[in-house]
């Protein structure tokens, strides 16, 4: 290991140290940092805060050293845990490997596949009223959808009125959590406020629905092959399974986190496609390969290799997950030769990482051969992490791309998507990367 130095920096503020400047504008303010004082950059934002973009430093972090460097209090602290629970999300250390283990089958690749057909499904009713020359925010109808695909993923036999509600309580609960995570003082789910008294509705509403789905499926002679079955019979190495109350905190999670981030990735890419029109044409091909009748299922996946591609560029430039943060638990030196005391945050930044020219030349341009097979061997493993990676991976990672290949196809197939003009797409960094006023386009009949 490297002798250990101290990481250089800009000069900060008194008391508030680099704070202002980075909600000033975290996205360019994390970016000028990278480019001018190299793989580490030494800041103080609310405490020591180390800015690392080497991927030898990120896979020591993530994976290496992994044990001591845990998600941030704020994640998984009381106030993380009154929001979303004792599931995954929160769980550290041998209680988060306990979990994980036990949910892995959840998401193995061959379960996740018969929910295929759920994309096409939802697909539809999003586009049921695109007609020549209507104008619609891509953003808001893609988050609408997949949402829509992972309460009918969770919840397979919930009525049309019940389902409607829940996508209304899910819904405030989002908001609610980019208030709470976004807060830049303490104790924001203390202060009593109009958004605070409806989420404590929601809140319940939501745990509700999953009691009334429990019951069913206890009472309902006929076995039920969604999310929410998988997570009742799922079980640890003892051969437990989870409580009411575990498979209610792991609900909570998947209702908000399982398809944020799959909307953001598509409306990038949408966004992308249709300001290069040599990216369509290519997509296009690809396509027009498939046979005319052919579903666009589980088995498509392998012939929709460019519209990956274009996925995997789309998340290079825009990262739904922006940033991760860890805190060092104890003293340590990174292969890069930084000290990192004890207490410090770490911050890997996807925004950042991903542009780095010395592993994307010219890496403002959107250019989706840079996710050939050739490509991506070409480059140090972790140089490109839109899902993180180590024991932290998001479980849901092969869920999310069939979400976002499958819909982004179908969707391609039948339209064109052109950028209105007059506008303009602002990447806003909440706790994820969103389109700040969104992105309206009109649509077109292919």
């Amino acid at each position: 290991m490297a002798i250990a130095a101290v990481a250089p920096g800009p000069r900060g503020l008194p008391f508030v140290g680099h704070a202002p400047a980075f909600l000033h504008d975290k996205l360019g303010f994390l970016a000028r940092c990278a480019a001018n004082y190299g793989p580490s950059v030494e800041l103080n934002i609310g405490g020591p805060t180390y800015l690392l973009t080497s991927p030898d430093d990120v896979k020591h972090v993530l994976v290496s050293h992994a044990a001591n460097y845990e998600k941030t209090p704020r994640l998984t602290g009381h106030r993380a845990r009154r929001f979303f629970g004792e599931g995954l999300t929160t769980a550290r250390g041998p209680v988060h490997l306990r979990q994980r283990r036990m949910l892995q089958p959840v998401f193995h690749r061959t379960i996740i596949a018969r929910f295929a057909e759920l994309v096409p499904e939802c697909t539809a009713e999003m586009t049921a009223n695109w007609i020549e020359g209507t104008v619609v925010d891509i953003h808001r109808e893609l988050l609408g959808a997949m949402q829509r695909l992972t309460l009918k993923a969770l919840f397979e036999d919930k009525p049309s009125a019940e389902m409607d509600r829940l996508r209304g309580a899910v819904s405030l609960r989002r908001r609610y959590q980019e208030y709470l995570l976004g807060a830049v003082f303490p104790f924001a789910d203390r202060i009593p406020s109009r958004l605070g008294r409806a989420y404590a509705r929601a809140h319940r509403d939501i745990d509700g629905s999953v009691e009334m789905a429990l019951q069913r499926r206890r009472t309902d002679t006929s076995p039920k092959a969604d999310l929410l079955a998988l997570l009742m019979f799922a079980r640890f190495e003892d051969g437990s399974g989870m409580t009411d109350h575990q498979i209610r905190d792991e609900v909570r999670t998947l209702t908000v986190a399982g398809y944020e981030t799959v909307a953001e990735a598509l409306a990038w890419a949408s966004y992308l496609i249709a300001t290069h029109p040599d990216v369509e044409a290519s997509l296009v091909s690809e396509l027009s390969g498939l046979p005319d009748d052919a579903p666009l299922g589980i088995e498509a996946m392998s012939a929709l290799r460019y519209c990956r591609m274009i996925l995997a560029e789309a998340m290079r430039l825009y990262p739904p997950t922006w940033l991760f943060v860890r805190v060092a638990e104890h003293d340590d030196v990174l292969p890069t030769g930084s000290f990192i005391p004890a207490g410090a945050k770490i911050y890997l930044s996807q925004w950042v990482l991903h542009r780095n020219p010395r592993y994307f030349p010219d890496p403002e341009r959107f250019d989706p051969e840079r996710f050939t097979d050739n490509a991506i061997r070409s480059r140090p493993r972790f140089t490109y992490i839109p899902f993180g990676a180590g024991r932290r991976l998001c479980i849901g990672e092969d869920f999310a791309w069939m979400q976002a290949v499958l819909a982004l196809a179908w969707i391609m197939r039948r339209f064109r998507l052109r950028l209105e003009p007059g506008q303009t797409i602002t990447p806003e960094p909440n706790v994820t990367l969103r389109p700040r006023d969104g992105i309206r386009m009109r649509i077109a009949p292919r």
